[in-house]
């Protein structure tokens, strides 16, 4: 048996100046690793926050929001496979259609950067302000289960 032998022959090889990446125990010529958490392919949907630091995908979220003309601010709260975007507009935008389009083409730009989430899009202020609100509760340390309510009223009112 392989594990039994004391020559551990199934160890990573010790080449003479090769070294041993503490991370995740391979050398440099190994093809193949070992995957941890922070490695699984970030378009997955698994329904729960897999990566390490989930404010920093809403965050490029947002950042990718504010890139589409006339959006002046985005906020983002993410709640396991679901992207909740609010949008502050300029106030050059006078017409639904236009904040309709202005609202689609932001969906696309966050969709086609983290493709993982459903991404939902709002620019109603009260909308805006509650992501808001529960963004700077989750970085102050609150708990995300604590806005489960508010939560499932975004979830409602932004599936219309």
């Amino acid at each position: 048996m392989a594990g039994c032998n004391p020559n551990n022959q199934g160890a990573a090889p010790q080449q003479r100046g090769a070294q041993v990446n503490q991370y995740n125990r391979t050398t440099p010529e190994q093809k193949t690793r070992v995957l941890v958490g922070s490695d699984l392919n970030p378009n997955l949907v698994t329904g729960r926050n897999d990566v390490r630091d989930i404010q920093a995908e809403a965050d490029s979220m947002a950042n990718v929001a504010v890139q589409v003309p006339k959006v002046k601010r985005a906020s983002v709260v993410i709640n396991g496979a679901q992207a909740y975007v609010g949008l502050t507009l300029a106030d050059t935008v006078r017409s639904r259609q236009e904040a309709a389009t202005i609202r689609e083409k932001v969906r696309q730009h966050v969709q086609g950067k983290m493709p993982r989430y459903d991404v939902r899009v709002s620019s109603d202020t009260g909308i805006f302000s509650r992501i808001q609100d529960i963004g700077d509760g989750i970085r102050s340390g609150t708990p995300i289960n604590n806005y489960r309510i508010h939560m499932n009223d975004l979830n409602s009112r932004m599936n219309r």
